[in-house]
């Protein structure tokens, strides 16, 4: 399956994330994500290498009532308020309210808008 993330910051210009691999398991495997091969302009947020801590990619979904995030002490989801694939509260945070985080290198607040695109091949 390929998938695709756009999202739009407050400038008001559109971007895209664009993975060919792009995965998330069933209920068993609790929702867990896996994505490769990133090309676009938005920055690839959900595998970042400089900080991999923050990774997405590989991880559960967690929601506030259901942590499974990497954190060692804590929920990222229960922190935040939302759910989400943490790893340690992630540099990928679309469904944040009110402006959601989508940053290769920092904790910008800047995403007026997202979706999310999924392909079956």
């Amino acid at each position: 399956m390929n998938g695709c993330e756009q999202i739009q910051r407050t400038t008001g210009l559109w971007y895209s994330a664009e993975y060919s691999t792009f995965s998330i398991s069933d209920e068993v495997g609790k929702y867990r994500l896996t994505v490769d091969g990133y090309s676009g302009d938005a920055g690839n947020a959900l595998m970042i290498a400089a900080f991999q801590y923050w990774e997405s990619n590989g991880m559960m979904f967690s929601t506030p009532d259901s942590d499974n995030d990497g954190k060692p002490n804590g929920s990222c989801a229960a922190k935040q308020g939302h759910g989400w694939w943490f790893r340690n509260c992630s540099a990928s945070r679309i469904t944040r309210q009110p402006n959601g985080i989508w940053s290769t290198s920092s904790a910008a607040k800047d995403v007026e808008a997202s979706r999310m695109l999924v392909k079956l091949n």
